[in-house]
Order: structure tokens, then C-alpha cells, then sequence
């Protein structure tokens, strides 16, 4: 009989991370819950905050700033100060120790990078910041989680497809996935389905240039869209569960009697 992977049961509970400051729960909850990472990546001209509460009015709890765009810094800082409490919030595209420090001094809750940087993850985890590192293979999804990090971004998801993160969860059913890059609405549908804890969404969900009012009823009315196929996804998975159960349950029945 062919082994089948875990099924996804949504779980917002992280306190199984025994070293984690109360901070570092908070933020994962707030990924989690949401099951987006909205992703900035470009010169927003200072309506960064504005995108933030669009954003958030559509149940995006965590957003982040890549530091290959313009003046990330100031744009972290301002999502920090307006958002506090209300939003986590991140810092993207971190390859150096020096980028994380700063990163963290601007207000960064969580770290995000393209690859898996072990000086990376480690400093994150000493500054009390949640550790997000890139990972294509299963070899480097566990040579993050050795070095501290709190989840692992599955990157570029969509070379890596769905069917990778259901047989990853076989050996490693308790792996915190977010796959970004490249996703469409249908693969964020597969990936919830096949247990990540949430999705990186960039451009699909925040375009580059989104200045004017209208720009942000758009990116309000992407993430509603973005949050229901979310919603559903996992509502089917705890549905399916159940079903699963029942049978089971059914079954043990039949052998007992």
C-alpha cells in the first residue's frame, strides 16, 4: 500500500518552540492565521502604510519589505511604527548579518532571505526576530530548521510544485512551510491543501506602482480574493480530516465486533 503524506489540520499553536520569547509567537500566530505574507518589493512613495491597512482589512496579518527595493529601511521602519501590534512585520530578500541588524533596528519582526544562510538564521534567533530562510531541497529545509529557523520559505514555489511540500510532510510533518514565487491563485489553493502554514505573495498581490486610492481598493480586493481561496483551502483540509476519522473510527468498529 502506497504511503500517503499528513494531512494538513490547521494548527496556530507554536508554543512547541521552548526557547521562543513571546514576541517570536506572536508573529508566527499572526503568519499563520492570516496565511499570507504580503510582499513589497518596489517604490510605493511613502503610501506604504496605506497598502499595510488595505491590506490588513482583508485579514493579511504580516507584510514584508524586500531590501532590494528603494530605501527599505525607512519603508520598514514606517510599516513598524504605524502598524505595531496590528500587523507583523518583515524584512525580505536578507543575504548578510549587517542587512538583518539594520533590519532589526528599523523595527523587523521576522527575517525572510532567497537562500539559507546559517550566520543568518543564528543571529535572528540571538535578537529574538523570526527566522524565515529560502530552501529548494530537503537538504537545506533541514539544515535551516538545525540552524533555528522558525519556518522555511520554499522557493521558487512554482518550480517546485504542490506535490514537493506533500511528500516533504511524509518524513517532516511538522515543517513550517511558506512557499513563495510565482503563485497563482489556483497554487496557493494546492499549497494550503498540502500543508503550508502560509503563502509569500508579491506582485500578484501588491503590484510595483500601486500610488492612487484606486491602486489600493485593488490591492484591498486582491488580498480579500487571496484570503478566501486561503480560507477554503484549509476549511476542505479540516473537512476531509474529519471524513477521514469518521472512517477510521468506523473501521475499529467493525474490528471490534
Amino acid at each position: 500500500m502506497t504511503a500517503r503524506a499528513p494531512k494538513f489540520i490547521p494548527n496556530t499553536d507554536f508554543s512547541e518552540s521552548t526557547n521562543s520569547s513571546p514576541a517570536e509567537v506572536t508573529v508566527r500566530e499572526q503568519i499563520r492565521s492570516g496565511g499570507i505574507i504580503a510582499i513589497l518589493r518596489g517604490d510605493f512613495r511613502g503610501v506604504e502604510s496605506d497598502i499595510a491597512h488595505a491590506l490588513y482589512s482583508a485579514g493579511v496579518q504580516a507584510i514584508e519589505v524586500t531590501l532590494n527595493s528603494p530605501e527599505p529601511f525607512v519603508q520598514i521602519s514606517a510599516l513598524a511604527q504605524t502598524m505595531s501590534g496590528t500587523m507583523a512585520v518583515g524584512a525580505g530578500t536578507v543575504h548578510t548579518v549587517a542587512e538583518l541588524e539594520q533590519s532589526a533596528e528599523m523595527g523587523a519582526q521576522f527575517i525572510v532571505s532567497a537562500n539559507t544562510e546559517v550566520n543568518v538564521i543564528s543571529r535572528t534567533k540571538q535578537l529574538g526576530l523570526v527566522s524565515i530562510p529560502g530552501c529548494f531541497t530537503p537538504s537545506e529545509i533541514m539544515h535551516a530548521l538545525d540552524a533555528g529557523a522558525d519556518m522555511v520559505k520554499l522557493f521558487p514555489a512554482v518550480a517546485l510544485g504542490s506535490a514537493f511540500l506533500r511528500a516533504l510532510r511524509g518524513p517532516l510533518p511538522n515543517v513550517q512551510a511558506v512557499p513563495t514565487g510565482g503563485l497563482t491563485p489556483d497554487l496557493v489553493a494546492d499549497f494550503i491543501s498540502a500543508g503550508a502554514v502560509a503563502v509569500g505573495l508579491g506582485a500578484d498581490l501588491v503590484p510595483s506602482g500601486a500610488h492612487s486610492p484606486e491602486k489600493l481598493i485593488d490591492i484591498h480586493n486582491r488580498a480579500t480574493n487571496f484570503i478566501t481561496i486561503v480560507r477554503a483551502a484549509r476549511s476542505q483540509c479540516v473537512a476531509v480530516n474529519a471524513t477521514d476519522v469518521g472512517r477510521s473510527g468506523q473501521q475499529s468498529s467493525t474490528l471490534v465486533n
